[in-house]
């Protein structure tokens, strides 16, 4: 940038301005803008391409196991059709010599058949009318079949190829002599009929395959881990694999081979396999008998879309680190501002001194521009300075007052003190002259306030409030002259317990004043304490003339208010007190009228 440019972009009033001209030249939103959105049509198209490729290559596997099974299908229509297979099979030996030749004529048929298909290692025969002696044939001198089944074997397989499938396609050998042999082998048994006539059965040709030999063609894919092709049968049951240690959820096999029955073809589905996710596909083979399913982990499909995101980040990051260091340059035009700014004003809002051999100088006076956000923030500084001075003076003065009112607050204290002194000094007096009576109300009423100072604590023992009640009561019943009578039953493991003082007088109170007020006969008035799990339960209970319903829910609402209301202040105020606890505490008011007037208290339980 040249000297007429920095001047250009130095004449922007503005910090906003600068701002703007900043992101103007950075063009940061555009540019991740258009990096996500090339990362992403380039990510979806390799990723469809990846798709195809695959969907493609099970496409040409498939083709190529159905050419191979179809030419097996072929040659063994080709050893039925013989001349020499019809001729043998049709007629039954006489003797045992007839048998030999008939076997090798059989023999030669199959290896002349079968040569030139490498993935056939041996095949039987079963002649139907070859009586008990003279009914089955090896085909070849490898006995892979574990030697010639019994005649009652061979029997019920062709009983199944009657009336189930006339070529069936097996995993395992059908023979039950044979099992143990090696899982390398797959098996073909194909019902052999007349070509003439009646086409009436046979017997049936059963043929040995090597696997590996079979689906060599599959071995031009890349298999690994991630990359597999599985060749099914109708139950889920693995044919082939490639590779040979591919690992699957059985589970998971059946239920592709039960959709395959319902679908048998299936371009593009995505599953979890072995907790990754996967893209399957499948297709049918040999009849829809087989299902060729192939695997691809999404890992393999989007690893180029990784690698083009990969280089879109690092693309981002340094174009990033270019901005902010053009960013910093830039913004030394508003740092600059600011330090000049910083350097003249003090820390109380005056302009700083500058000295000199001959002694202080004047400060200089400071111009703020008001269209520059630096001048708006140098004047509401120091607008803000003359409040704070202002605010300085008022705390002051607030710290002061607080002062005196806490010294008079203690002057108060002794008031309280002395006037308890006064009342034990007219006890020893009453008692001196006899007066028992009057000596017990003076010390009861002494007692109220001596628990009601509690040295400036908060928190008394429910021991101590249930002593400081019944001494507020003993007071009310001389005045009243005895007519009520007081009945406290608290349990006595749970007086340890503290709970805030002054919260039983004020609900006895309420019971003295409101519920027994107008009596002519004898009244009632009952605390009651319990421990419920973790909250103390005390009530305080009268037998006046009750609340009516209209009163009882306008104090009730009173309680929940929340302004205080003149309606049941004093209820009002240990609600309030026990509410700081928790939302389960507090005050709840039962009554019927011309019966009772219960208030219970929920408190919790401490210790200290």
């Amino acid at each position: 940038m040249g000297g007429r440019g920095r001047q250009k972009f130095a004449g922007i009033p503005t910090i906003r301005g600068k701002f703007i001209v900043l992101t103007l030249v950075l063009t940061v939103f555009p540019m991740v803008v258009q990096t996500f959105t090339f990362y992403r049509i380039a990510a979806h198209s390799l990723g469809e391409k990846s798709e195809a490729l695959a969907m493609q290559s099970r496409q040409m596997s498939e083709n190529y196991v159905n050419a191979t099974l179809s030419d097996l299908n072929d040659l063994t229509n080709a050893i039925l059709s013989n001349p020499d297979v019809q001729a043998t099979l049709e007629t039954k030996p006489g003797d045992d010599y007839e048998y030999l030749r008939n076997d090798e004529t059989l023999s030669m048929v199959v290896r002349t058949q079968t040569q030139t298909k490498p993935y056939i290692m041996s095949s039987f025969i079963y002649a139907a009318n070859g009586g008990l002696k003279h009914s089955l044939y090896q085909g070849n001198a490898s006995v892979r079949f574990g030697g010639l089944p019994t005649l009652e074997e061979a029997r019920v397989y062709y009983r199944r190829l009657l009336t189930e499938r006339p070529m069936m396609w097996m995993v395992h050998s059908p023979f039950a002599s044979a099992h143990g042999m090696a899982e390398d082998r797959i098996y073909v048994g194909k019902l052999l009929r007349k070509t003439t006539g009646d086409y009436a059965p046979l017997g049936f040709l059963l043929l040995e395959i090597d696997k590996a030999s079979l689906f060599r063609g599959l071995a031009f894919h890349e298999t690994d881990g991630n990359t597999q092709m599985w060749v099914l049968d109708q139950e889920g049951e693995p044919v082939y694999r490639l590779p040979e240690q591919g690992v699957a959820d059985p589970s998971l096999l059946r239920q592709i081979a039960k959709s395959a029955v319902d679908k048998p073809v299936l371009t593009k589905d995505w599953r979890t396999w072995n907790g990754r996710q996967t893209m399957i596909s499948y297709g049918p083979l040999n009849e829809g008998q087989w299902t060729l399913l192939q695997k691809v982990d999404q890992s393999v499909l989007f690893e180029d879309a990784r690698n083009i995101g990969a280089w879109t980040i690092w693309t981002f990051l340094i174009a990033l680190v270019l901005g902010w260091m053009l960013s910093y340059r830039l913004s030394d035009t508003i740092r600059r501002p600011l330090l000049q700014l910083s350097r003249l004003m003090a820390v109380d809002g005056s302009v700083e001194e500058t000295g000199s051999a001959n002694g202080p100088e004047a400060p200089a006076p400071v111009v703020f521009n008001p269209k520059d956000e630096v001048g708006q923030i140098g004047e509401r500084f120091l607008h803000m300075m003359q409040k704070n001075h202002e605010l300085y003076g008022q705390v002051y003065e607030a710290l002061l007052s607080r002062k005196q009112a806490e010294f008079r607050a203690l002057q108060a204290q002794i008031n309280p003190h002395f006037l308890y002194n006064t009342l034990e000094s007219l006890k020893g007096m009453a008692l001196a002259n006899g007066q028992r009576d009057m000596a017990e109300v003076i010390g009861a009423f002494g007692k109220c306030f001596r628990i009601s100072l509690s040295y400036g604590r908060e928190q008394i023992s429910l021991g101590q409030e249930v002593e400081h009640v019944s001494a507020y009561v003993k007071v009310q019943q001389f005045r009243f002259r005895n007519s009520f009578e007081w009945i406290c039953e608290v349990e006595e493991d749970i007086c340890e317990f503290y709970v805030p003082k002054l919260i039983l007088q004020p609900l006895v109170e309420n019971a003295i004043y409101h519920g027994l007020k107008g009596r002519t006969d004898r009244g009632y008035i009952m605390l009651s304490g319990t421990r419920e799990g973790n909250m103390l339960r005390l009530t305080v209970s009268d037998d006046g003339d009750g609340i009516g319903a209209e009163r009882l829910d306008d104090i009730r609402k009173s309680l929940e208010a929340e302004r205080g209301s003149a309606i049941g202040f004093g209820l009002r105020n240990v609600h309030e007190r026990l509410r700081h606890y928790g939302p389960e505490y507090g005050l709840s008011v039962a009554s019927e009228p011309g019966h009772y007037t219960s208030v219970t208290l929920l408190a919790p339980i401490r210790t200290e």
